[in-house]
């Protein structure tokens, strides 16, 4: 009988316990002037192996499996913090070339509001929830209605002191 060497793994017996090895991407954060991108390097993967997922607090979860022979498996899973001014509801993602590309909108802040047509019901709003907090979000979100109410007030009151001077020289 021939000597034939038997190359599966395990000596030729069924292992019982298979391989998985943790996959540890690498990745980086990228500020644009309107959105945020992540890039993570996943060299072996394809798409349909992996799962990009938003939980309820706001983060991104990447976790996916890919079978390297039938006893090795490599796992990957890693949560992203999103940047605090993204719009995460709006993410969208990419993957090419073992690069998956993600990128986040920023939140649309409107800094030119018009001063005779501004929010009521959210002016209303901020002021049933006013703590010290909540002043200084409403002043800094409204700080063109505020800077012209105390333009006018100011104008007001030169105006008035303005006429008051003139009258009582002319006694």
């Amino acid at each position: 009988m021939a000597n034939v060497r038997d190359t599966r793994p395990c000596g030729g017996r069924r292992c019982s316990h298979p391989v998985v090895e943790e996959f540890v991407p690498s990745s980086c954060w990228m500020e644009g002037p309107r959105s945020h991108s992540l890039a993570v390097d996943l060299p072996g993967f394809k798409k349909d192996e992996l799962k990009l997922q938003v939980t309820c607090s706001g983060d991104l979860v990447l976790s996916g499996e890919r079978k390297v022979h039938e006893e090795k498996t490599v796992h990957v899973e890693k949560t992203f913090e999103v940047p605090k001014n993204a719009d995460i509801d709006k993410t969208t993602g990419k993957f090419s070339g073992g690069i998956l590309s993600v990128t986040v909108p920023k939140q649309v802040v409107d800094e030119k509001r018009n001063v005779w047509f501004c929010d009521q019901d959210q002016i209303t709003k901020d002021l049933k929830n006013t703590n010290s907090e909540n002043v200084v979000e409403m002043l800094q979100r409204n700080k063109g209605i505020v800077m012209t109410a105390i333009l006018a007030f100011s104008l007001g009151v030169l105006v008035t002191v303005r006429k008051l001077e003139s009258s009582t020289s002319g006694n």
